[in-house]
């Protein structure tokens, strides 16, 4: 049987149908991408000694345990979800005791497609791995053998066991002083000899091309899990004349001791376990003198940065030293310029000369010092003259600006006054006017009010009360006669102003 590879996985799910939305002939590369952001993210906690959770799939972490020297150490730790393991009937052997893991995070697929790819959307990259864990349980779950390459390590599976191969190369030099190598989970027996799940270089997928700094990593992928049956990598603790190989049996090793001829019989079973044997203890040999190797040239590295910063702190002394002597030089050269400059001042503003130098010059002389007093007074004088013409000038001027702002106000006053005396006028005339126009409506209206009264009484014949001026014989008689009721015709005419107090009953 075949073995089932990273490029098989990404060519059945780009051919099968999916719920990855995407175009059909952009669909493997778009997986390519999904598996290269997935890698990434694993990575970049990987490196700081943190882990993943992936709930539909697995958990890959560090655990904290104790070597034999009671020291606490490091050393990778992969778990399959309950989920994973019951969807596709997978097996794992599980741990006696909840090992102490560090920090998780879950799979955030915004996050991965934000943060670890450049055209990705975040259902891509949820159906894209969905898609792919899918499929790996589908074949683990198949009991068909498989080796799928992660950037840690490898995915590995036969007979429906499935674990991860971690890769030591990989391992983050940040921590390599809390990583132990001796305390490596091995993978199961049940998975058989590991060179089984070597890939083929036609099958190996080259998903980090476009990463230039990642090709160094894919080609020490090598010497972890070696093509061919011998050491992976030959250091000073292997003599390549003395390499066992896993082929050899349990046979072969006694005759070397002179033990051909034992009386126990043919066991296949042992003879297996004897070659699982050998190989688990040359990949011993080969992790410790990988692990001797690069803590001799993480010292000469460190030895190295010591140097270099020795020398750096070398060179920033010198320059500082450089740098003091050329201050203090140009603080020489300013100094003498001073001195010399002081010379052909005032002496006596200078301390270079002593009194009697100063004496002999006639620089201490009565009638120098009183010419120098006079001077002074002079000029204190017109300083201060000069100072109270500013001052005066300066109040004349402020009181220019106050007469200038007083003028101003009154001017603005009477405008305004004048502006109020015309409105008032002019609302005068108008109440006037509409006073005379009401008062004329007035008078009008009553001289009608009488004609009509007149023509009323004149037509219907009533007679003037006698007994009316009887009770008051000292007044005139009225003109109108006296109305017990009065009815208003629809044809009065009433205008603005009318009182309707005048056609009112007594």
């Amino acid at each position: 049987m075949s073995l089932y590879t990273l490029k098989q996985l990404l060519n059945d799910c780009s051919s099968r149908l999916s719920r990855t939305k995407c175009a059909a002939d952009k669909k493997r590369e778009t997986l390519e991408d999904i598996w290269r952001a997935l890698n990434d993210w694993i990575d970049s906690r990987f490196e700081v000694g943190k882990g993943v959770h992936i709930a539909t799939f697995a958990t890959i972490s560090w655990e904290t345990c104790t070597n034999s020297r009671n020291q606490p150490k490091l050393r990778p730790l992969f778990l399959l979800s309950d989920t994973f393991i019951k969807s596709y009937g997978l097996q794992q052997k599980k741990p006696l005791t909840p090992p102490c893991l560090a920090s998780l995070e879950d799979i955030n697929f915004t996050k991965i497609a934000i943060k670890f790819s450049k055209n990705l959307t975040k259902d891509l990259v949820f159906s894209g791995i969905r898609d792919l864990l899918q499929k790996i349980g589908e074949v683990a779950g198949a009991g068909t053998p498989m080796s799928i390459t992660f950037n840690i390590g490898r995915l590995i599976a036969k007979n429906r066991c499935i674990s991860l191969v971690f890769d030591p190369l990989k391992f983050p030099r940040a921590l390599e002083d809390q990583i132990t190598r001796s305390m490596m989970g091995s993978p199961p027996s049940t998975l058989g000899n590991m060179t089984d799940f070597d890939i083929p270089p036609e099958d190996q997928v080259d998903y980090n091309g476009s990463h230039p700094e990642e090709r160094l990593r894919d080609a020490l992928d090598h010497h972890s899990f070696p093509p061919d049956g011998q050491e992976a990598l030959l250091t000073h603790r292997s003599n390549p004349e003395n390499v066992i190989a896993f082929e050899m049996s349990l046979e072969e090793e006694l005759s070397q001791f002179g033990l051909k001829g034992s009386p126990a019989k043919d066991n296949p079973v042992m003879d297996s376990a004897y070659r699982r044997h050998i190989a688990n203890l040359a990949d011993e040999v080969d992790r410790e003198a990988m692990y001797a190797f690069d803590q001799q040239l993480q010292q000469r590295r460190d030895l190295d940065t010591v140097a270099l910063e020795n020398k750096m702190r070398r060179q920033c002394a010198e320059d500082l030293q450089r740098q003091l002597r050329v201050q203090m030089e140009e603080r020489r050269i300013l100094k003498l310029q001073q001195k010399h400059e002081l010379k052909f001042v005032d002496p006596s503003a200078s301390s270079f000369y002593s009194e009697g130098e100063q004496s002999r010059l006639g620089y201490d002389d009565k009638d120098y010092v009183r010419k120098t007093k006079d001077d002074l007074k002079q000029c204190l004088q017109e300083q201060m003259y000069q100072k109270e013409q500013e001052r005066m000038s300066s109040q004349y001027q402020h009181l220019q600006d106050e007469k200038t702002f007083i003028r101003r106000l009154r001017a603005e006053m009477n405008e305004l006054e004048q502006k109020q005396h015309q409105e008032r006028e002019e609302r005068r005339r108008v109440l006037t006017d509409a006073w005379n126009r009401a008062s004329a409506v007035k008078k009008l209206v009553e001289f009608k009010k009488k004609q009509k009264a007149a023509e009323q009484i004149h037509q219907e014949g009533i007679a003037i009360s006698p007994t009316r001026a009887n009770y008051y014989p000292h007044l005139p008689q009225p003109k109108t006669p006296h109305r017990k009721h009065y009815e208003p015709s629809n044809g009065d005419d009433f205008s603005v102003g009318f009182d309707i107090r005048s056609v009112c009953g007594d």
